[in-house]
């Protein structure tokens, strides 16, 4: 069985096409040999992240959850193999950051040029990635788009008819992350069309006992930064 032990960053490491690199070479696998080869990468990256002393556990967090945000913006290689590889790496991860006291809150205020790649990237491949990896998404746009369509609106009458939703739709994400917040949940929020005080929520609690909070404003290029608040304690008040 070829060796799937990396270090923790080579999992998804973006400078280095981490993750279409380790999907093509799944792709090329039996069912059985997939499911194998998932089997140890969900071994090695728990082993690795019980290794971790708490601050280079959350560190890791960051690196992976900003560089799956930097992935999802460039080419994705779409194969089953992609989420079962991201399952394996990223759902296990983000289990272990939660098992340790901890969630990851990453909220991005980024637009994007055009209709067609909001519904191929946010409304689409987006949501199916992150959660794949362990996060709810949250995406007022997204949420728009379903009402309209709840209602038989199709997808080709967006930009018409965005304004008579958004507020709804603005409300709905707020209560999903009100659930995640009352959960400890992580969660990955994006805000593609930004008005005053659309972040206000998804960003609240930074600071708070546990809460590891990311925010990128920023295009997701290389040399890009984020704005990262480490908790000082765990879930509970705990001490680390």
């Amino acid at each position: 069985m070829d060796n799937w032990h990396f270090r923790l960053v080579d999992y998804w490491d973006q400078t280095t096409n981490a993750i279409n690199r380790s999907t093509r070479r799944l792709s090329k696998l039996s069912e059985a040999e997939r499911k194998a080869a998932c089997g140890q990468i969900r071994d090695a990256v728990r082993m690795r992240a019980h290794d971790l002393a708490d601050e280079p556990l959350l560190q890791a967090a960051v690196s992976m959850v900003d560089d799956l945000y930097k992935y999802v913006n460039e080419e994705v290689l779409m194969a089953a193999a992609l989420f079962e590889y991201l399952d394996a790496f990223g759902r296990t991860l983000t289990q272990a950051v939660r098992e340790r006291g901890y969630v990851i809150r990453y909220v991005v205020e980024n637009q994007f040029s055009g209709v067609d790649f909001l519904m191929l990237g946010p409304f689409d491949l987006f949501p199916k990635v992150f959660t794949a990896a362990g996060f709810a998404y949250i995406c007022p746009q997204q949420l728009s788009l379903h009402l309209m369509q709840h209602d038989g609106i199709p997808a080709s009458e967006y930009p018409r008819a965005i304004a008579r939703y958004i507020t709804e739709a603005r409300h709905v994400g707020d209560r999903i992350v009100i659930k995640c917040h009352d959960e400890g949940q992580h969660y990955v929020f994006l805000e593609a069309d930004y008005q005053e005080g659309a972040l206000d929520l998804a960003l609240r609690g930074r600071g708070a006992p546990g809460v590891l909070s990311i925010f990128r404003d920023d295009a997701p290029v290389a040399g890009s930064e984020v704005f990262v608040r480490f908790p000082e304690q765990k879930l509970g008040g705990m001490e680390e």
